[in-house]
């Protein structure tokens, strides 16, 4: 019989070491995907679902309502929504004259039922992704109208309104979602406007960039926008999509550029931040109502987050 080799007891420590080493990096492997696939969580959220899942009130401590709308229909036009399979969401109602506003000579009658963000998530300059799921309630009104469903503004300064006897009128908003009833399709339309200019007296009306495209009426629609608004041509980044089908990207300015409300710095302020809701064109005897949910603002790319996912968002370097 031959001698043991002198190497063999390490050998043999080595062969033993083997389903353990493979193990390990079995495991490795199995967990690479989860640690890659981590998301960046959102700067702010809200679902509705935890909230409506106990109450018929949701939770708006996060929102201001619309002031204009009386304190006591409030409650009846903000509610919760609960589907047949279990599911909640926040359910919006205008009906005729809530916050009803005769406007200026030569503007429409305008009526709304909204709520804003109180935290300050949008700035110019400065990249901001969000997303938010939307529902149109049966009967959805089908006579042609302005039904803004979201929008972010810059508002004009006081001083230069025309009512305090300067030169601009109120601003439009620099970037809104209609979902109004259009002539085009033959039913509710996804459509999307931007505000911008160096002069608010150019007498400019909002430029579509998007739409108009069908929306079912009680199916759920799903928006997805990246923006970085500038007061340059150029600098602006704002792209958006609906149900994954992406409008064309937007580059151009957005706010006002000489009389836009500003901070207590001299730069540009974003006063109004995101609404959600109605605003529309008065309507006599008409109701209109949606749903909202899963409404979510990252302040970095989240293009690992699974509500991202097949966009071909690209993550910040």
């Amino acid at each position: 019989m031959s001698a043991p080799h002198p190497l063999s007891p390490f050998v043999y420590v080595v062969a033993g070491l083997v389903p353990t080493i493979r193990a390990g990096l079995v495991s490795l492997l199995v967990l690479a995907p989860t640690l890659s696939a981590r998301a960046e969580p959102p700067s702010f959220a809200q679902d509705f679902t935890q909230g409506c899942a106990t109450s018929a009130a949701p939770d708006l401590s996060a929102w201001r309502v619309s002031g204009a709308l009386d304190p006591a229909v409030r409650p009846l036009r903000l509610t919760c929504a609960a589907d047949a399979e279990g599911s909640h969401s926040l359910r919006i109602e205008v009906r005729p004259h809530d916050a009803y506003d005769a406007g200026n000579p030569g503007d429409n009658p305008t009526e709304r039922a909204e709520m804003q963000i109180r935290r300050e998530l949008v700035k110019f300059d400065r990249p901001v992704w969000y997303t938010f799921r939307f529902r149109l309630e049966a009967p959805w009104p089908g006579v042609v109208n302005r039904t803004v469903i979201h929008q972010i503004k810059q508002n004009i300064a006081t001083d230069a309104e025309i009512e305090r006897g300067g030169p601009c009128a109120p601003a439009n908003p620099f970037f809104k979602i209609e979902a109004g009833y259009r002539t085009e399709t033959g039913s509710a339309a996804f459509v999307t406007n931007v505000r911008g200019t160096d002069d608010c007296r150019d007498g400019k009306s909002p430029e579509p960039i998007c739409g108009p495209w069908p929306l079912t009426v009680g199916e759920w629609h799903r928006v997805h926008v990246a923006l970085k608004p500038s007061q340059h041509d150029g600098e602006t980044d704002l792209r958006v999509w609906l149900d994954g089908r992406a409008c064309a990207p937007f580059t151009g300015r957005l706010g006002y550029l000489d009389h836009g409300r500003l901070d207590a710095n001299g730069n540009p302020v974003v006063d109004t931040q995101p609404r959600f809701g109605i605003y529309r064109d008065a309507l006599p005897e008409t109701l209109q109502a949606i749903d909202f949910a899963d409404i979510a603002f990252w302040q970095k790319a989240p293009a690992d987050d699974p509500a991202w996912a097949g966009l071909g968002l690209k993550s910040a370097p």
